[in-house]
């Protein structure tokens, strides 16, 4: 077996491995702009649930704040409605029950 020889199947083995290697690059790039793809679809779908989400916080804010504001109304007439009843009612009282 003279070098040439020896060589000749390493070589091909090198060129074997070189394509396959180059086979598998192939592979990979061609699979990444799908995923990226997918990411990207991904992501514009939870963007627009989050925008969606923002609309509800903002719809759920201003109901809270309309049911503060009529709390504190109703809160302030029943306070002077009280202090109106705990000043009237001896007087009251005094007139019908001398």
């Amino acid at each position: 077996m003279t070098l040439r020889t020896a060589q000749k199947p390493k070589l091909e083995l090198r060129l074997a491995l070189l394509e396959q290697r180059l086979a598998d690059l192939v592979a990979h790039h061609e699979s990444v702009p799908g995923r990226v793809t997918r990411l990207e679809g991904e992501f514009e779908h939870m963007a627009s649930q989050l925008t969606a989400l923002n609309e509800g916080q903002r719809e759920l804010t201003a109901t809270v704040a309309d049911i503060g504001g009529k709390v504190a109304r109703l809160l302030a007439i029943l306070t002077v409605l009280g202090i109106t009843a705990q000043t009237v009612a001896p007087t009251l009282l005094r007139m019908i029950f001398p």
